[in-house]
């Protein structure tokens, strides 16, 4: 076996306090439903400096050695990061909403207060459950009926049938970008009211999120 040098040990000394202190602050956290911003960039840090390999472990062996949390626990935290920023943290250190609430309440939520039908709300459970049913109300109402698909040749080739979707997709996507830049261009000039702009602005964040998924599904990006 290869002898550490004395730099070497205290370098790996460091990273074990390094996962002791941080894996006690978070399995606090994660017991009581919460979890700080700080601790969870700190969460991405270790991964993205790859500090297990250091110490010879894989992540998810670290994870629960040294963090005290499952490799997948460390993985959706550091996945909530870096879909919301640190408000996310912030915002549900005293508020217990799914990852799925926040995505559709985030754009209503200002200086920790909920704008809601030009009404200012208290951030809490009960308000953010209120304006998530109004949104999810708002768009079931907003959504286009579901067009007829196209009949089908009889027994097309399996490959037509995927040019022929994609083709589809394409015109579909160049109608929808066009809807959303018209749209926006319109918020801009009339200037709609608060609750108005702030769903336009959550049914983009929603879009792009589903496309980010669908990317990483499909290896792109």
């Amino acid at each position: 076996m290869k002898e550490l040098t004395s730099g070497q040990v205290s370098a790996n000394d460091a990273l074990l306090e390094f996962g002791k202190v941080l894996g006690q602050g978070l399995a606090f956290g994660t017991v009581a439903g919460r979890c700080s911003a700080a601790q969870a960039a700190a969460l991405r840090q270790a991964r993205n400096e790859k500090v297990h390999m250091r110490i010879g472990l894989k992540w998810r062996e670290f994870c629960p050695k040294h963090l005290k949390m499952s490799g997948s626990q460390a993985d959706e935290i550091i996945r909530l990061l870096e879909e919301f920023g640190p408000d996310y943290f912030e915002h549900t250190q005293s508020v217990r909403i799914s990852a799925d609430t926040y995505r559709l309440v985030a754009p209503f939520i200002q200086d920790k207060t909920l704008l809601h039908r030009e009404d200012v709300l208290e951030l809490n459970s009960v308000n953010v459950q209120k304006v998530a049913k109004a949104i999810r109300e708002s768009q079931r109402a907003l959504a286009p009926p579901a067009e007829a698909a196209p009949p089908q040749p009889e027994e097309p080739a399996a490959t037509q049938i995927f040019s022929d979707r994609v083709d589809a997709l394409d015109r579909r996507i160049t109608e929808i970008l066009a809807e959303f830049r018209d749209v926006g261009k319109r918020a801009r000039e009339v200037k709609p009211s608060v609750v108005s702009k702030s769903l336009f602005r959550s049914v983009l964040v929603r879009m792009a999120y589903e496309l980010k998924l669908v990317s990483q599904e499909n290896g792109v990006g």
